[in-house]
């Protein structure tokens, strides 16, 4: 099987002891070519996810577990891009649009090492040529247990152990003795003998942010979250399903971001729900933000109506409300029905004191 590894050149990937091989942002790419460092983890996951999202525009299912790196299995699309490895690399750096290295090999190690490297393909016949150089130190971003995988190599490298040739030529019955059942791992990466690509389901990316004025807290924020909630729930994107749930982020003025996961428990398209949710989250922020972000991370089945026992008509009422706020929106647009939000009354700017923001569905 072909894997290719995709590399994004602008992320780094965390130091660990005793790894010295992988491309760092900050180093040359192949060709020479200097990098912008990325340090942020939550940018970093950002912009992974934006690679990946690129990668599945052309067909691909991509496996990714470490920011700064994608996986996917190139057979599949050889015969949408030209019946070609070429075509496919080509295809996916269109699609990416970005500093990216390409490698592919049998192996994600080998992968990613032919990325580095600037080898654009590393056949069956060539593998274990190909693997046997390579330090033993690219095992630590392969193996599950990063701390573990740290130590063992530094183990390996005090036996005299330096590469992954010098590994393999050990029997697994000494590597079992020795380092247990991460070793054995170890060894059948060394051999070329890894477990298939595990491809995540594909999701639909809806979200939504808002630029914030400076020195924005307090009540104001949590109004700024309000409107972004409406916003996200007002976006055609949703075609009137539930969330599952939300990523709350923001970018610092200090530089930097932050980010926190909300579940929501069961399925919702409720604002009340979600301002119940995440105004208390707001709390966790390090800093002031110029930037909130609202990210949706799953979508459930169609809000359905829920009666509710009251006198006087005004659930149907309510309902036949709803029904009409979104046939109009179906036909005019998000921003077709809006309503306004106070935001800070005191404000000496006018367009501070009050913003428009989607009319909830009822």
């Amino acid at each position: 099987m072909e894997i290719a590894c995709v590399i994004d050149c602008r992320l780094t990937t965390p130091e660990r002891p005793g790894h010295s091989g992988g491309l760092r942002p900050g180093r040359a790419t192949s060709a020479e070519t200097p990098v912008d460092r990325v340090e942020d983890p939550v940018e970093a996951a950002e912009m992974t996810e934006t690679v990946a999202r690129a990668l599945e525009g052309i067909g691909a299912g991509v496996e990714t577990e470490t920011a700064g790196e994608v996986f996917f299995a190139v057979g599949g699309l050889r015969g949408l891009h030209g019946g070609e490895v070429a075509g496919v690399t080509a295809a996916a750096r269109r699609a990416v649009g970005a500093e990216v290295l390409i490698g592919v090999a049998p192996t994600r190690t080998a992968a990613r090492a032919a990325a580095e490297r600037g080898e654009a393909v590393v056949t069956d016949d060539r593998l274990d040529v190909f693997l046997g150089p390579l330090p033993t130190a690219v095992l630590v971003d392969r193996l599950d247990e990063p701390r573990r995988a740290a130590e063992l190599v530094a183990s390996l490298e005090r036996l005299g152990i330096r590469t992954l040739g010098e590994l393999r030529r050990l029997t697994p019955d000494q590597v079992a003795d020795r380092f247990g059942p991460l070793g054995l791992t170890a060894l059948r990466i060394a051999r070329g003998e890894e477990e298939p690509l595990r491809p995540r389901v594909p999701h639909e990316d809806l979200v939504c942010e808002i630029e914030l004025p400076e020195g924005v807290a307090g009540s104001q924020l949590d109004r700024a979250l309000h409107l972004l909630i409406d916003r996200l729930l007002a976006a055609p994107a949703r075609k009137g399903r539930t969330l599952l749930g939300v990523r709350l982020g923001a970018r610092l003025c200090g530089g930097g971001s932050w980010s926190v996961d909300q579940g929501l428990g069961r399925p919702t398209a409720a604002a009340s729900a979600l301002r119940r949710l995440l105004v208390p989250r707001l709390e966790g922020l390090p800093g002031p933000a110029e930037a909130l972000r609202l990210r949706a991370l799953g979508f459930g089945p169609a809000a359905a109506d829920q009666l509710v026992m009251e006198v006087g008509g005004a659930e149907p009422r309510r309902r036949r409300l709803g029904a009409a706020i979104r046939e109009v929106r179906a036909t005019q647009g998000a921003d077709a029905l809006l309503r306004v939000l106070p935001v800070d009354a005191t404000s000496r700017v006018p367009e501070r004191r009050h913003l428009l923001t989607p009319f909830p569905e009822l």
